[in-house]
């Protein structure tokens, strides 16, 4: 099965295929003498040129800008949706420059380096054919302008005895018998060559032809391969065969090989649990047991092992004095799968509870954080694909949790002590001052809406005591943070103006962010405690189809549009008539406490089918048939 993936590679093939077919004949000449091998040389000349040039220009686009294709996809400065809009809070732009500096890091790596080497020799092999047809090339120019009176020293209306006796005193001089310097051979040579213009039949016809005495030596244009020697066949098949017979297969294998991979990049261990553990109504308890099965970061050298699972018990106090209730206390063992778990959870709670103080590896936390990414991206994806919506917004608390390092359990999933804590510089402490100072702006969307103003002067209070660079971090959260607005939803069905049945109706969501202006595209989340600047602002949308009792089926479905004015369609088998209502749950991926809902009603009519008429006959009401 193809895929896109592949296309480059048979494109590039198919294009150096081409230029050798033209740009190799058209420098081969027709060789008279069977010594002749330029022609050879002409074909190998343009043949690792067409390969050598492009790949010698990305090498040195690479050593001397790395990494900036890679910048400008990850940060584009503007795209097809417009000026991205990126959050440049003091945090986010020094993990955008961290992440910056990591994508320009060179990585010369064992591969690149002896790509590097194959390079240098295929561009000394190069050298040296150009070398050879340099030499082919100044043998050639002693032909041009050919004219064998000049060269025997004779003038045109000479006799044949006039023009013997020319060529027998010239060849005194220069036969290599008599003159060893290296000139004086092809001198001779063509010294006999205009002897015999003059004097052969033969020689003397393709002279007053072609203007030489061995017949035509001119570049001919054709989509033929030059003619070899059979010594050199083998060769020239080799060449053949390795980049076209052998190597576009190879290249095709490989990239239907990659495409089996799971484009998360997760094992198939991973995958597997994930397979087996996901259900149908799993509550954030579970999903978040289930990802750390699942994925398990990897632990410190055999040594530091029983040190982790002693300081497991300790750090598990800690965090359970802290307000983690849900850290399971689990039993004491030494085996590696058990020390691995109760790590995992550990580096888990010490980073939704921001007590990164009581852990000692933080490379490995950022490791961890960077696998449970991924890992909750591919749940969300399998509950997406199974209809389980339940099960998807126990993950997406869970992921929440992550990228904001907040606690998913319980009072911190939407409460507003969790989400205000997504607001730069705002502690447990602050919060608790704020929500009790400010209970009309006590969650995000409100205090997203909040008059700037009232806000800065509030904030500004002596018990809370935030600096003005502070308060401009907050002031830089509130202009980028989401606030979506659904502005219209509708169902109905391309096509038509009824809804009956069986069909395949469309929602049509049109959405609004509010924090945009006219122009402007959404960049990255605000994730300061996140070791990526890279979470993107997605949206969920889902809701459960009518059903009799609990039948009913969920539809979910991911917006990842980044554009001011957002217009998401998605389908559905209509499976009731009647008057129908859809309770639609618009939640954020990356932000606590924004999820919205939205009720959509559209009324479905049954089907109606004819009664067979007297040739058992039926159809339908939109059926038309003429006889």
């Amino acid at each position: 099965m193809f895929t896109l993936a592949m296309w480059p590679f048979l494109l590039w093939h198919s294009l150096l295929f081409f230029l050798f077919s033209l740009i190799a004949p058209v420098c081969a000449k027709k060789a008279s003498s069977e010594g002749d091998d330029s022609a050879m040389l002409f074909f190998l000349l343009a043949m690792l040129s067409c390969g050598l040039v492009p790949w010698t220009l990305w090498v040195l686009w690479y050593l001397l800008f790395p990494g900036r294709a890679e910048v400008n996809k990850a940060f584009p400065v503007t795209s097809e949706h417009g000026r991205t809009r990126f959050c440049r809070t003091q945090a986010m732009q020094e993990r955008q420059e961290a992440d910056i500096r990591k994508l320009k890091t060179r990585q010369i790596s064992v591969g690149f380096g002896a790509r590097l080497v194959l390079l240098a020799l295929l561009w000394c092999w190069l050298v040296y054919i150009m070398m050879q047809v340099r030499q082919v090339l100044a043998t050639s120019a002693l032909y041009q302008n050919f004219d064998p009176y000049a060269i025997l020293e004779v003038g045109g209306t000479s006799s044949s005895s006039q023009i013997k006796k020319a060529f027998h005193k010239l060849s005194l001089k220069y036969h290599p018998d008599k003159n060893p310097d290296a000139a004086a051979a092809e001198k001779f040579i063509l010294i006999k060559k205009a002897y015999d213009a003059l004097t052969d039949p033969v020689a003397k016809r393709n002279y007053r032809l072609y203007g030489n005495p061995d017949g035509p030596t001119r570049v001919e244009l054709s989509v033929t391969l030059p003619t070899v020697d059979k010594e050199k066949q083998g060769l020239v098949l080799v060449l053949f065969l390795v980049p076209f017979v052998i190597g576009v297969p190879l290249m095709l294998l490989y990239c239907m090989q990659s495409s089996s991979v799971d484009p998360n990049g997760l094992p198939p261990l991973t995958n597997e649990v994930l397979q087996n553990g996901l259900g149908e109504a799993l509550d954030v308890r579970a999903a978040q047991e289930l990802l750390l099965l699942a994925s398990q970061p990897d632990l410190p050298p055999e040594p530091m092992v029983h040190v982790c699972a002693i300081d497991y018990a300790d750090v598990r106090r800690q965090l359970a004095c802290q307000g983690a209730g849900h850290v399971r206390k689990r039993p004491q063992s030494r085996a590696k799968d058990e020390i691995k778990l109760q790590q995992a959870e550990v580096l888990f709670w010490g980073h939704v509870l921001r007590r990164k103080d009581l852990l000692r590896d933080l490379d490995l936390l950022e490791s961890a954080l960077r696998e449970w990414e991924k890992t909750c991206k591919a749940l969300l994806q399998l509950a997406a694909k199974k209809g389980y919506s339940q099960t998807l917004q126990s993950t997406l608390d869970v992921f929440r949790g992550l990228v904001q390092a907040i606690d998913p359990f319980g009072k911190g999933a939407g409460c507003s002590a969790g989400s205000l804590l997504q607001i730069p510089h705002f502690s447990s402490e602050q919060t608790r001052l704020w929500q009790k100072r400010h209970k009309k702006y006590a969650t995000l969307p409100t205090f997203l809406s909040m008059p700037s103003q009232e806000r800065s002067s509030a904030l500004s209070a002596e018990d809370i005591g935030f600096t003005a660079s502070q308060r401009a971090d907050i002031d830089e959260f509130v202009a980028c943070a989401p606030q979506m607005q659904i502005q219209a939803a509708r169902v109905f069905v391309q096509g038509e103006d009824e809804i009956c049945i069986g069909d395949v109706a469309t929602l049509e969501l049109r959405l609004l962010r509010s924090n945009l202006q006219e122009g402007q595209a959404v960049g990255y989340a605000h994730t300061p405690l996140f070791p990526s600047a890279q979470v993107r602002e997605a949206w969920w949308v889902t809701f459960r189809l009518p059903g009799r009792g609990k039948s009913g089926v969920s539809v979910c479905s991911r917006i990842t549009d980044p554009s001011r004015e957002v217009v998401a369609h998605i389908r559905f088998r209509v499976p009731l008539a009647g008057k129908c209502r859809l309770r639609l749950t618009l939640s954020c991926e990356s932000y606590v406490g924004l999820d919205m809902e939205e009720v959509v009603d559209y009324v479905a009519k049954q089907a109606v089918v004819h009664e067979p008429d007297d040739n058992g006959e039926s159809g339908s009401e939109d059926e038309d048939f003429d006889e």
